[in-house]
């Protein structure tokens, strides 16, 4: 990322959330320019908000998207695929950020970037009838929850691609009870009754849960994705969840893309906590803040022992009561709903042929099932509870 850690003081937690964004546009977009004619990139809630570096806003999202999507671009095109296009449409409420917005488009002219003024609702129809093919990735990062999803769901379902939503977790959590906020959750959860299925999940469910969990449903019972992983990004200083980034896709692979982009960044995210602890500490540590990143993420991060040990519990299950499935159909549902990357269900799967848990058949000299490897139940596992 372009940006220096140095201009994120005290909010290290942002920095978390753009390296994560750049560094899945960027897959992203080497998996899409290949097969669409443009990549649109549509930043709901532009800002800038609160950046460091107030002449290039290099700390910002909307800059760091048009140059990772420009190197993208440029690469791909040195390889001989031909002139790709690249749209940015940047939305923003707050008249003084629009005026800015404004300058740094008219700055970077060379760029097709488009700003629309007002509520990212209230310029849905716009932006839409500015998009004439491609493929689309919405950044919806608000700074609370206020949002008319309905209409948003529309939107999204019009344009052929993915989002990545900025779940406001510690917000959520706080206030999802409180009466006079009621609208707002159901504007956010396009369901004015949300309140009913709230009430009737798992009562040793947070706030935040439960909201995610309704978040999720309406999404996918609106069709505007089939799978929803999320991340989890801490307050940098505290042991207390501050975001989630939720993606949403179609695709398989951009599930496979997200964990695997979610590893690299969680163990920065872990190492950045560490070196703010450290710095809070009069004792100098043996080892480096990466070094024991790297241990803590095998304890606790993507792909630990907890997560593998729910998705082994989740593959029984699913045989049981489903019967034979395909890997490629048993890995999307694991990625989608717990941090594990696509590398991992396969071993996980080849350790539980060992053990006599499930049986499949592959051809010779293979050890890991493909995407169309059929698991069953060992024929000892079909009867247990």
């Amino acid at each position: 990322m372009a940006s220096d850690l140095k201009l994120y003081r005290n909010r290290e937690q942002t920095y978390i959330k753009h390296k994560f964004l750049t560094k899945y546009l960027q897959a992203a977009a080497y998996k899409t320019l290949h097969g669409y004619p443009a990549f649109n990139f549509v930043d709901a809630f532009a800002g800038p908000w609160n950046v460091s570096d107030e002449e290039d806003y290099s700390d910002a999202s909307f800059h760091q998207a048009i140059n990772t999507l420009e190197a993208v671009r440029k690469d791909l095109q040195g390889r001989g695929n031909g002139a790709l296009k690249l749209r940015f449409y940047f939305c923003e409420r707050r008249t003084d950020a629009v005026e800015r917005l404004r300058e740094y488009a008219k700055k970077h002219n060379n760029y097709n970037i488009r700003v629309f003024p007002g509520a990212f609702e209230d310029n849905l129809d716009a932006i839409s009838a500015s998009i004439p093919d491609g493929f689309t990735f919405t950044f919806i990062d608000p700074t609370g929850w206020d949002i008319r999803n309905e209409d948003v769901f529309k939107f999204l379902l019009k344009h052929k691609g993915e989002f990545l939503l900025n779940f406001m977790s510690d917000h959520i959590n706080r206030h999802a009870e409180y009466e006079k906020v009621s609208a707002a959750y159901g504007r956010f959860l396009a369901d004015p009754e949300w309140g009913t299925e709230f009430a009737q999940l798992p009562g040793d469910w947070n706030n935040e849960k439960r909201i995610l969990h309704l978040l999720k449903e309406k999404m996918k019972e609106a069709k505007v994705a089939t799978y929803l992983p999320d991340f989890p990004i801490l307050m940098p200083a505290k042991e207390r969840l501050k975001m989630r980034l939720i993606l949403g896709t179609h695709s398989a692979k951009g599930l496979e893309v997200f964990r695997n982009v979610q590893e690299k960044v969680e163990r920065d995210e872990i190492a950045i906590r560490n070196s703010i602890r450290d710095n809070h500490s009069s004792q100098m540590g043996l080892f480096s803040d990466d070094y024991i990143a790297e241990i803590q993420q095998k304890r606790e991060g993507v792909g630990c022992a907890k997560y593998l040990d729910q998705a082994k519990d989740e593959i029984m299950e699913t045989l049981r009561s489903y019967g034979a499935s395909k890997f490629a159909e048993l890995s999307s549902g694991l990625m989608d709903k717990f941090p594990i990357r696509l590398t991992q269900t396969k071993s996980l799967l080849r350790k539980m042929k060992d053990e006599g848990l499930v049986d499949f058949t592959l051809p010779p000299r293979k050890r890991v099932p493909r995407d169309d490897t059929r698991v069953v139940l060992a024929p000892e596992n079909n009867n247990r509870s």
